[in-house]
């Protein structure tokens, strides 16, 4: 496993802050309606739509952004964020500091750092201890403090934020080559060492958890990590997705000011099939200066130019 330290990630911020983000993107995003509590009747309380992860496993911990090449002791850390008022769960690898577990650590950045791409968020507050342990078979026990509770949310954004925790900690563990084979990872969450806690006032804790596929993100980019700043023209964009025909759109703007001005486009293949999720991978080069990188989907049979499930990346050419 690599734990060195990531350079030159630029953090950069448009005006959003993080308590800003969650009490209005959670509101407008039309979360406080749900009322699931477990993961089948959580999957009911979301929007129908094509394009939602079905299984997001194989795609969930493929890469590391390629900075690692050089070092970096990079944590995967997931956080919220609004596709077209769903809310769903993209990764980044945040900076961690050397040593100790990996996966008390990613949790611990959850809840404690803020995310690198400002359309991104969380719900908790900075936790003061967290603990991890894993079982032979795969069950993932996280302790934490219950000042993390900090805010009390609707139960939609409370489950939301409680598979936050979930999809975090299990891709910490599986970045750090602590999966075993076989049964697929569960998390039990205790809170100052015990069972039974109340998160965010809805969610009772305690009990395993698994992973709710219909939160994962259909489209995100891996690399460029938002705000990077790079030296060589030539740039790898990669990250992960799915579409009904395998193809995905993408767009590279240069920023001036408030406006982006269109000046690359085109497609690029995912590589596991139409309705699967996958990989996707081009190289471009650019000349000096700061780019706007978007990828989406569009229906196969659609003329009308939508723009589906979108992410964006902002990084610098030097």
């Amino acid at each position: 496993m690599d734990w060195s330290f990531q350079g030159s990630i630029m953090r950069r911020r448009w005006g959003r802050t993080l308590a800003t983000a969650v009490l209005i993107s959670l509101a407008t995003a039309g979360v406080g309606g749900c009322t699931a509590v477990d993961s089948d009747s959580a999957s009911t309380s979301l929007p129908e739509q094509a394009g939602t992860l079905a299984d997001p496993s194989s795609v969930a911990n493929s890469a590391l952004p390629s900075t690692t090449a050089i070092g970096g002791n990079l944590l995967p850390v997931y956080w919220l964020g609004d596709n077209k008022g769903t809310i769903r769960l993209y990764r980044e690898f945040i900076e961690g500091e050397m040593g100790g577990d990996p996966i008390a650590a990613a949790v611990k950045a959850m809840t404690a750092s803020s995310p690198l791409d400002p359309d991104y968020f969380g719900a908790w507050a900075p936790a003061s201890a967290v603990s991890a342990s894993i079982s032979p078979d795969n069950i993932i026990t996280v302790d934490i403090s219950s000042d993390a509770f900090g805010a009390r949310l609707d139960e939609g954004s409370a489950y939301r934020a409680v598979q936050q925790l979930v999809y975090t900690a299990t891709a910490a563990a599986a970045n750090a080559g602590l999966v075993a084979g076989g049964a697929p990872s569960s998390v039990v969450v205790l809170v100052d060492g015990v069972a039974g806690f109340t998160a965010f006032g809805q969610i009772d804790l305690g009990g395993l958890m698994q992973r709710d596929a219909t939160l994962m993100a259909p489209i995100w980019i891996i690399e460029p990590q938002h705000g990077e700043v790079r030296d060589e023209p030539t740039i790898t964009v990669a990250g992960s997705g799915v579409s009904e025909d395998a193809v995905l759109h993408w767009r590279i703007s240069p920023v001036n000011g408030a406006v982006l001005d269109a000046y690359r486009s085109g497609t690029v293949g995912l590589d596991n099939g139409p309705g699967s999720p996958g990989l996707f991978e081009f190289t471009i080069a650019l000349v000096p200066g700061e780019y706007e990188i978007s990828v989406f989907d569009r229906p196969a049979d659609d003329q009308s130019g939508q723009e589906l499930n979108m992410d964006t990346k902002r990084l610098t050419i030097e």
